[in-house]
Order: C-alpha cells, then sequence, then structure tokens
C-alpha cells in the first residue's frame, strides 16, 4: 500500500475555541463541524482554502473516559512535531510577529528553503516549511 501524503494531525485541547483561534490566525485555517465525531464529544476540522481538514480539534474535556490520561501540554513522547508546507513566509512572519507570538526562523539557502518554528496554545510543536519561497 503506497503512502500519499498525511490525512490531518489530531489535537486534544482544554481549551477548544482559543486552539480553533489560534489555527485560524496563524495558518488562516477555517473551522467547520465535525459531523463524524461521536456524539457530544465538541470539536472542529480545521480546514484549508481548497476545504481540506488539516487539523482536527477534539475538546478532551467533553469526553469523560474517553481521553482522561492525556493531558494537553504535557510531552507526548515520541511524536515531537508536524510539519507543514506553506506559502508567503515573509508574510507569515509579520503575522507572527504582530501577534506576538514566540518563534523559530530558520533558512537553508541551499535547499531553498525556509522554516518556521513555533508552537499551538496545547504545546504541539510546530513547523512551517516554505520551499522555493
Amino acid at each position: 500500500m503506497p503512502v500519499n501524503g498525511v490525512d490531518h494531525v489530531n489535537i486534544l485541547t482544554d481549551d477548544l475555541e482559543a486552539t480553533a483561534s489560534f489555527y485560524e490566525r496563524v495558518l488562516g485555517l477555517t473551522r467547520s463541524d465535525n459531523p463524524t465525531i461521536a456524539k457530544g464529544i465538541a470539536g472542529y476540522w480545521m480546514r484549508d482554502a481548497a476545504g481540506h481538514a488539516i487539523v482536527h480539534l477534539v475538546d478532551r474535556t467533553t469526553a469523560p473516559g474517553r481521553y482522561d490520561e492525556y493531558r494537553p501540554g504535557q510531552p507526548t513522547n515520541a511524536l515531537h512535531h508536524f510539519a507543514l508546507r506553506c506559502s508567503g513566509f515573509a508574510e507569515t512572519v509579520a503575522m507572527i510577529e504582530e501577534l506576538g507570538l514566540a518563534h523559530r526562523v530558520m533558512e537553508h539557502p541551499g535547499l531553498g528553503l525556509r522554516q518556521v518554528f513555533l508552537v499551538d496554545p496545547n504545546a504541539v510543536n510546530l513547523e512551517l516549511n516554505f520551499p522555493g519561497d
């Protein structure tokens, strides 16, 4: 079976609205309801401009018993970060700086790659890759 790409990333949160707002403001994703989530559990799909689901947010507090062992903000062991291919490097950095978010920029001129690293409200590490940008 060939893998064609990453479908989405799932993030558990105790603050659904703040997390959704972060992904809207920083990544320009649009929130939509998630009709496939179990009844009574709050969450959103965060979609790109083409409507593809990129991040699946789940409000851990609305699922008693299901996610009790998980604590947003705690280390996720082997998972270090998730990376997204992006465009608009200069605009993105300016917006992140305007929002006052801590971040780190790396440039790899020989590879034609610029990167921005930052952390979401749940301590999830993000790597934004800007190839050829």
